[in-house]
């Protein structure tokens, strides 16, 4: 229990590091007069929602009338249960409250730093677990998971952060990019975890999440290709 405490803590630490790293001195978010302050409180939020929704799907997905018990539910050390799947819904839904009442504030550079962050964070969580668990059958197929998340991190790093930040990747790309990997790979996991195609809850979460990233990254490459347009003849004339 403990060492799942501090593994829990050590990634809300990462999270928020890496959120500082790349929300701190920004120039879209300073014009939007978003301050690092009013970052963290809505990554707090994401946080503590995406816990409790975390916790929520995991109990559906595993119904038990001890769960009924208010201690049994809340103190999830004790009786652990946590669904990934639920956890980046709740930060999502999170984040899109307090969109609506911050209309101001840059919705798509936002994700894509929350984005970034959370896949480093569930990098060293998911690693975390192996180590903590390690001989355990459970565990083998968290080691694909981690190959996975750290070889699309890279490549986010390397290719994407950078385009966004010079202003030629259009914000919230990167965000559609991760949560279609995300979606993709949790499906495959599932399915190989399972030997079986069992479509529950959680895969048609994921599928709907999948399918959603999908056509929202085809607009929005269609919008950037039209944008890029005229730019372009704007430069001829």
């Amino acid at each position: 229990m403990d060492f799942f405490i501090l593994v829990l803590l050590v990634c809300l630490l990462i999270f928020l590091g890496s959120l500082y790293f790349l929300a701190n001195d920004d120039l879209v978010l300073l014009r939007k007069d978003t301050s690092l302050e009013r970052v963290f409180d809505i990554a707090l939020v994401m946080a503590f929602s995406s816990l409790l929704s975390a916790r929520i799907l995991y109990v559906i997905l595993n119904p038990s009338s001890g769960f009924l018990n208010p201690l049994v539910f809340f103190l999830f050390p004790y009786f652990p249960g946590l669904s990934l799947t639920g956890g980046v819904v709740g930060a999502l839904l999170a984040f899109f409250l307090f969109y609506a009442r911050e209309s101001k504030a840059p919705v798509g550079r936002l994700l894509d730093f929350f984005s970034i962050a959370f896949l480093v964070a569930l990098s060293v969580g998911l690693l975390g677990f192996v180590i903590l668990s390690w001989g355990q059958e459970d565990t083998f197929p968290m080691i694909g998971l981690i190959v996975a998340y750290i070889a699309l991190l890279a490549v986010v790093i390397k290719f994407y952060l950078p385009e966004m930040l010079r202003g030629e990747l259009r914000d919230g790309t990167i965000t559609l990019i991760i949560l279609l990997s995300f979606s993709a790979v949790s499906l495959l996991a599932n399915f190989i975890q399972k030997q079986k195609i069992d479509f529950s809850i959680e895969e048609w979460i994921l599928i709907v999440l999948f399918l959603s990233s999908l056509a929202l990254l085809a607009k929005q490459h269609r919008l950037h290709y039209r944008l890029m347009e005229k730019v372009r003849e704007k430069l001829k004339r």
